[in-house]
């Protein structure tokens, strides 16, 4: 439904069937449903129902709803800011490879933002994320002249 794959695009049914599989256990379903609350794709926007679902994707270990996860943690979305529970599920992303989740890492031992400040961590993960495909970390290296550490 939500591709249109074989029927028209129905986001309401697929909403309706992804929920099914989510509420099943299925942890790849778990993150799709978070996306689905978290952009009103299907339902209406619900950034608290967007947060539960991609913490129970995270806590099975789907890499991007840790992403997501840190990010909802980071700016207080669906949930209370907490800074180290952020710096917690980015860091167990980074570590998996996500190029995204190694910049916001990189970022948060640079300012010392749920973590004490490291700039040699930093420039570790800034590099590891502009070498995974994050053009963004290329610019951060340079403005910040990461090379210095």
């Amino acid at each position: 439904y939500a591709l249109g794959e074989g029927t028209a695009v129905d986001m309401k049914q697929a909403f309706y069937w992804i929920a099914k599989s989510a509420e099943q256990g299925n942890a790849d379903a778990q993150m799709m449903l978070g996306t689905m609350y978290d952009n009103g794709e299907g339902t209406l926007v619900d950034k608290n129902k967007a947060f539960y679902w991609y913490k129970k994707s995270a806590e099975l270990g789907i890499v991007s709803a840790q992403y997501s996860l840190a990010v909802k943690y980071y700016i207080g979305e669906g949930t209370l800011t907490d800074e180290n529970k952020a710096f917690y599920w980015v860091k167990m992303s980074a570590e998996q490879g996500n190029a995204s989740s190694q910049y916001m890492l990189g970022i948060m031992y640079f300012d010392g933002d749920g973590t004490l400040s490291n700039k040699q961590e930093a420039m570790k993960w800034i590099r590891e994320s502009y070498e995974n495909g994050n053009e963004n970390a290329k610019d951060y290296w340079e403005e910040n002249e990461l090379w210095k550490y």
